[in-house]
C-alpha cells in the first residue's frame, strides 16, 4: 500500500505523527511538573483532534491514475482554511487562555497542538482510505 501513496504525502503524514507524540510529550511533562489540570488537557487534546480533521481539508488528496498513485495539492478552499489555521496556531496561547488558568496554558496549548496534528494525521489517512476504496486499490 506505502507504494501507492506518493512519497511526499508519506514524508507529511510521518512529520505530523512525529510532532503529535512530541508535543504530547510536553504537554504530559507541564501537567506533571506544574501540576495543570488533566481533565482541560484532554479535552484541548479531543478539540485538536477534531480542528486538525477538520484542517485535513487543506490537501485535496487525489488518485494519480497514470501514477498509480495518491497525490495531494492545495485548493482554493484549503488555502482558506490553511490561512485560518495559521491564524490560529500564532494566537494558539492566548485564545487557549481565555478559557483555562495561566497554570495549566502551557500544557492545553501544547494539548491542542499535539491534537491538531494527530487529527491532520487521521484526516488524511480517511482520505487516503477513501480513495483507496473507489479505486478498488483496498
Amino acid at each position: 500500500m506505502r507504494d501507492k501513496v506518493h512519497m511526499r504525502l508519506r514524508i507529511r503524514l510521518v512529520i505530523y505523527f512525529v510532532i503529535s507524540i512530541i508535543v504530547l510529550g510536553i504537554s504530559i511533562f507541564h501537567i506533571v511538573n506544574e501540576h495543570a489540570s488533566i481533565g482541560l488537557s484532554v479535552v484541548g487534546l479531543l478539540a485538536g483532534v477534531i480542528i486538525g480533521i477538520l484542517a485535513s481539508r487543506i490537501l485535496k488528496i487525489t488518485w494519480d491514475a497514470g501514477a498509480s498513485q495518491v497525490v495531494s495539492r492545495f485548493d482554493t478552499i484549503g488555502i482558506t482554511i490553511l490561512v485560518a489555521y495559521i491564524i490560529f496556531e500564532v494566537n494558539r496561547e492566548r485564545i487557549v487562555g481565555q478559557f483555562v488558568s495561566d497554570t495549566s496554558v502551557v500544557s492545553v496549548s501544547f494539548a491542542v497542538l499535539a491534537g491538531l496534528m494527530y487529527g491532520r494525521v487521521l484526516g488524511i489517512r480517511g482520505k487516503i482510505r477513501k480513495i483507496f476504496k473507489e479505486e478498488g486499490v483496498v
